[in-house]
This record gives C-alpha cells, structure tokens and sequence, in this order.
C-alpha cells in the first residue's frame, strides 16, 4: 500500500511534501511552538504585515535545503562526486562498525531499541550485513523499503530497482550503496533545515540576548550578589549547559560514537541541539519498533530500515555540530552566506513586509549550484591541506547573488533597524530583564512582579522529566510571555501601595508593548538625522575637511622629511615601519566621521574624544532628568548593523564560491558589494536615543531640540579640545 502524502501549502513554494518522519518530528511540542515564535521578533508592532512564524521559514528552509542537495549533487563533476560519496561511505562503515560492537551506547533513541535491533540483527552473521548489505538493500528497496513522495523528488539516484537481483537492469553494487547514502544524508540535511531554528526562545534574538546578559552578569557571583542564593542557582544551572564555553559543562549531542558539546555556537543553536536530541529520542525508537514488529517486512526491509534511521539521526547530529571538515561543508547548505535560511527569509520577510525590491530569482541560483571541491590552503586551519566540499555557482548568476545579500542588508537596515521597531525592542528586553531580576532578588515569589518569568529560564531545566518538560517547552513562545508581561502590568496598576518592588519605568516600557501607548520618544531617528548632528559638531568645533586635508598631507610630508625621502605616500600609510603614524589615523577618523556621518568614528579604533560618545549622552540626558524636564532615557547601540553578511575571507569555509568552467574560484565582494552594503550601513543608527518627556511638557519637538543642542555643544567642545591637543604643533 502506498504511503500517505503529507503536505503543506507555502504562501512561497506553494505545495511542501513531508516524510513520514518528518511529520512525526513536527508533532513534538518542541517543533510546535515555533508556530508561536515570530521570525523577526517586535517588527510586526511596526510593521503588522510582517507576521512570520519561525514554523513556515522552517518548512520553506527545508525545502530550499533539499533543492540545494540535488542540484549541487547532480550538476557535479564525476570525479567530485565520486569522492564526495565515498566521503558518505568511510562516515557510514563506521556507524556500522559502531552498532556492531553490541556495546554500550549513550544515544538514547539508540538504546531505547536496543534489544530490538540487537534481536535483529544476531539472527544473522556480521558478514551478512557488512559484506552482503548492498545486497540487502537492493532487495529492500525493490520492497519500496524508502519510498517516499517528499524524498523522491529530491532524490539524485533512482529508486526504481527490478524486483530480483539477477535482472539484467540491475545497477552496479556502488550504484546501490550510493542511492541509500544518499537517500540518508537527504533526510539528515531536510531535518537540519526544518530544525535550524528550534532552540530560539520567546521574540527570538532580543530576548536571547537578555538572557546571555543576565548569565554572564551573575555567573559566579552567587554567594556575592544581591540576588538569592537558591534563584540564582536554579537560573545558572538551568542555563549553563548552552550558555558556558566550558566543554565538561556544556550540553553533549549523544550520539552512536560520541558525545559532542558544541561551545562556540550561540544558546540557540545549543538550545536546538537539545531539542532536536529529545524529538529524534522520542521518535525514531517508535519508528523502528513498528518496523522490526511488522510480520509482513523482510529482513531485509527491516535492517535496512533500521540502519536507515539510525543513519539519519547520525548524520543530522554531526551536520549540526559539525563533528569534522566534511560535516561541516554539509552545514554550509543552511548556515552558509547564500544558503536555504536566507533563501528563505530574504523573500518571506520582503513579502510579509510590504516592499517590494525586486524578487530574487533564487530558483535560478539553486538549480545552477553545483557541488566543487577546494583545496583548503588557508593559513592557521585545522583542515589545511585537505579538499573541502563547497557549492559553487555559476560566474554568470554572481550578480544575482548581490542583489540577494544587499536586498538581505536592505531588510535589517530599513526594517528591522527602523528606530520605532529598535524602540519595542528595547522597551521588551528592559521590561523583561527587570522582572527577571525582581524574580531572582525577591525572598519570596510574593515579593517579585510575576513569578511565571521564570519558565523563560526554568523551561530549559535538565531535571525536568516527564510530561511537566513538555508542558514547559509548550509554553516557551511568544504568547506565553507576552501573557506574563499582561499579568504583570496588570498588577502594577492594582499595586497602589507599591507593596512590590520595582523602578519607575517597568509600567512604561511595558505599556510600550502591549498598549501601544507613545511614552518613549525618538532623538535622532535616521541616517539624515545624524549627518545634521555631525555636520553641526564639526560646524561648532570649527573643523573643516579642508583644514584636515592639510593636517593629512602636513603629516605624511614631516615623514617623508624624516629619513624617507623617496617614500610615496601610499607607501608610508601601508609599510609597518612607518606604525608611529598615529596622527594620520585620527585625521582620517575625523573625515571618516564628515563623510559617513557616523558617531562612532569619533570612538573608535582610535578615540579622538577623552569621553565615549555614551559618556556625553548619558551626562546631558542626566541634566535633562535632574532638571526634571524628562523622566527617563535610553541609549541602545546597534549592534547588529555590523553583521554585513559578507564573508571576512578567513578561512576555506569562510568564502562564497563560484565556478566558470572547471575553474572554481572565490566571489569578490570587494568591488561593487560591499561599498553599496557600506553605504547602506552609513545610513543606519549606532546608536538609538529614547527619552520620556515630563508630564507638564507641552512642546515635545522643541524638547528635543534642546537635548540635541546641548549634546552637539558638548560633543564639538570634547572634539575641539582633543584636536587641539594633537594638532596644535602643526598650527
């Protein structure tokens, strides 16, 4: 009887085929929640279109992931797919080698059927199935033993083997091995895809870093902090396994021939291992007892089935944790810089936003991938000297690719960047760490907001067993916090006594969020803002880009005069010998900050003022308050404007690659790109400013105006001072 098709209907890729297996992986409570965790966390407060659940860019990845497989699989070379495969085959003996030692085994959805597949497989000898498996599935394929419509489509080698072995159709004994190798690493890949995003907490990102916040800010600390003792603890060890960069410590990936932590990937990332560990632990057990139990299944059905699964479950854990050099280059498929989760959410987020910017005819840069393989001669690499896998695309689809990097730049800049979507966020992540911390210092659960905020930590507890652990990861979503952050203005309005305690400003950052109520406003809005700010700092200061020219040239002369006399300009600015050149670098800095009207020029590498730019704020904003003319501020940086989504050319996988011919080679980005990408980034804040005007103020613009006055006048004074301190021997 054929297998039931599962599908979904994609408002992008129209009708999405599911497996058995998956299906039975999205039914968990882990994957479920993610249809209540928005993609692009507080954006849709701005912009209400943009209501993206992290469930449909999930399915959509996946989708794209396994398009990616086939085409770079099926548009490779011979040679390179051949090594590709045998790559598959060495990983996959040893699995083999592993399930037949009949030792202890760590991995859970292994030992959970352990003496089904044990039964299983002493009814025959090892040799049968190491030197006889090829046999095995061609007859358990010709049983229809893998079909599936969601896999079929994607599946590079034909299923389709002739009933018995001796037909003449038959295809060689390689032939067979590579279509089930590949028919797992299919389905590990589709998993990794549908499960990238499983471990993101409520609002994603934004709350994730409160979260990283609170732990590095309290861990260690629990015997000097002010919070109590047993909160604290609790909250540390509930998040130490995906939050440390201890590797005894951190979350371990059981698997069939290790156990691996992966401490340089974000909570998220961790998070999702364990998540993705628990369904597959619930799963595949089940999966693979109603295989051996059926009567009607062969033996050879049921070890090829088995060891498909086993395989599968394998594989998708050692992508993950990119367990080695080919693991890794499998990982690119879907955490690269044009891989599946872009592909996907540069067109989700462009449409469920409203703009429209050109769609990106990501179809035609998926069919043309084709699977390379580089020499990894990079310096200070683990893998030097070995060949690496990547997915090259063609020279001719290179503009293609910019136009889907600078269209993804393009969303953050002028969507999520916005400074009303930077404003929600801010206000959520402050309202969320307060009544956090009101739950951690408070003596009793009476004392603090709302003791629900800490199912955001406690969720996450390896000591929860049992249908409670479910029940918590249900609840660990947007709806449930945005449920709490309810409750708990609810009872700050009844709280007339303040018998609670908590700041000033928990109940109007949280009616930001929920009411909609305007109590926050912006300083500097956009990129033309602060080009005014700077432009009236340098104005003040009375330095030109005129009279910094002639501080420039003026100091490379005095060392070209001083025992470099046939040294070129370019040279003195490019040779280590010439490192002293200190000066130069500040008035570069200063006409980076005239051109780019970028704030953070004036701090950074070199500090051209003796206070930080947070500094000067901080001090005006706090005249303003102690004047009692505002009530509150914020200062945010933005620091996610730096995160460009270009590669930093460090190493092999560091890289997106093209091909022209047999020729692979690396994509420049360095001509056009990314100086569209920078001046994008020019325009797009370092740092937001939000202040709370007094109750009794009744010109909110002129307000504004006098806080930006008084910071421009300190600023142009700290830079007037700093550049007569440098230059002033040049005068």
């Amino acid at each position: 009887m054929r297998k039931r098709a599962r599908q979904i209907t994609d408002s992008i890729h129209e009708t999405v085929y599911l497996s058995n297996l998956e299906s039975e992986l999205m039914a968990t409570p882990y994957f479920y929640r993610l249809h209540d965790i928005y993609q692009s966390s507080t954006v849709y407060m701005t912009f209400p279109s943009n209501r993206t659940k992290r469930y449909e860019h999930s399915v959509g990845t996946m989708e794209i992931a396994s398009s990616l497989l086939y085409s770079a699989v099926s548009n490779a070379d011979k040679n390179t797919r051949k090594s590709f495969f045998n790559c598959l085959k060495t990983r996959f003996h040893k699995i083999v080698k592993t399930l037949s030692k009949n030792g202890n085994n760590s991995a859970l959805f292994f030992s959970r059927s352990k003496d089904e597949i044990e039964n299983l497989f002493n009814k025959y000898s090892r040799s049968e199935i190491d030197n006889d498996f090829v046999e095995q599935i061609r007859v358990a394929l010709a049983d229809n033993c893998l079909d599936d419509i969601a896999l079929n489509h994607f599946q590079y080698y034909p299923l389709k083997i002739q009933n018995t072995i001796t037909d003449e159709e038959a295809v060689t004994t390689r032939t067979v091995e590579n279509v089930f190798l590949y028919r797992c690493l299919l389905q590990a890949i589709r998993i990794c895809a549908l499960f990238h995003d499983i471990g993101h907490p409520p609002y994603s990102h934004i709350i994730e870093e409160v979260i990283r916040n609170l732990y590095d800010k309290y861990y260690n600390k629990t015997s000097k902090c002010k919070f109590q003792k047993d909160n604290i603890e609790e909250f540390i060890e509930c998040l130490e396994p995906y939050a440390t960069k201890d590797e005894n410590t951190a979350y371990k990936c059981d698997m069939l021939s290790s156990r691996n932590a992966h401490v340089s990937a974000e909570i998220h990332e961790r998070v999702g291992l364990r998540l993705l560990q628990t369904a597959i632990d619930e799963v595949i057990p089940d999966v693979i007892n109603k295989t051996i139990s059926n009567r009607d299944n062969s033996k050879e059905f049921k070890i090829t089935s088995t060891l498909y699964y086993l395989t599968v479950a394998e594989f998708a854990f050692s992508i993950l944790v990119e367990k080695d050099h080919f693991y890794k280059s499998i990982h690119k498929i879907i955490d690269g810089f044009v891989d599946a989760d872009r592909l996907d959410y540069i067109m989700r987020d462009s449409l469920n936003s409203g703009v429209d910017w050109g769609r990106i005819p990501y179809k035609r840069l998926i069919n043309s991938a084709r699977l390379a393989c580089v020499k990894n001669d990079y310096p200070d690499s683990l893998d030097k000297d070995e060949d690496i896998f990547v997915i090259a695309f063609p020279k001719k689809v290179s503009d293609e690719i910019d136009d889907l990097l600078l269209t993804r730049y393009k969303i953050f800049a002028r969507i999520n960047f916005h400074h009303s979507c930077m404003k929600t966020t801010v206000a959520l992540q402050s309202a969320v760490n307060e009544l956090a911390e009101s739950f951690l210092e408070a003596k009793n659960k009476n004392d603090c907001i709302n003791p629900d905020i800490s199912v955001l930590w406690t969720a996450l507890g390896t000591s929860i067993v049992g249908g409670d652990k479910n029940v918590r990861i249900i609840q660990w979503n947007d709806s449930w916090l945005i449920s709490v952050l309810h409750k708990s203005l609810v009872r700050i309005k009844q709280d007339e006594d303040r018998t609670i305690k908590r700041t000033d400003y928990l109940e109007e950052n949280l009616e930001e969020i929920l009411l909609s109520k305007k109590r926050y406003y912006t300083l500097i809005k956009r990129g033309s803002d602060s080009r005014e700010f700077i432009n009236k700092v340098f104005s003040e200061s009375g330095i030109t880009s005129k009279l910094l020219d002639e501080l420039y040239y003026a100091e490379l002369e005095k060392y070209k005069n001083s025992g470099f006399p046939d040294a070129s300009y370019m040279e003195i600015m490019e040779n280590s010998k010439f490192n002293g050149l200190d000066s130069v670098q500040r008035i570069k800095q200063m006409k980076s900050a005239i051109e780019t009207a970028d704030l953070k020029f004036l701090c950074s590498p070199i500090p051209l003022l003796s206070k930080s730019i947070f500094e000067i704020f901080t001090e005006v904003l706090e005249d303003f308050k102690s004047n009692k003319l505002i009530i509150d501020y914020k200062i945010h940086e933005n620091k996610g404007r730096e995160k460009v989504g270009l590669p930093k050319h460090k190493n092999v996988y560091d890289e997106i690659y093209l091909f022209e011919g047999d020729r692979v080679f690396t994509f420049n980005d360095r001509v056009t790109l990314k100086k569209q990408i920078e001046a994008i980034k020019n325009n797009v804040l370092w740092q937001y400013i939000y202040f709370i005007p007094s109750t009794n103020c009744d010109n909110i613009d002129k307000l504004a105006n006098d806080i930006i006055s008084n910071m421009v006048q300190r600023v142009s004074i700290e830079l007037k001072d700093r550049y007569d301190e440098l230059f002033s021997r040049l005068k």
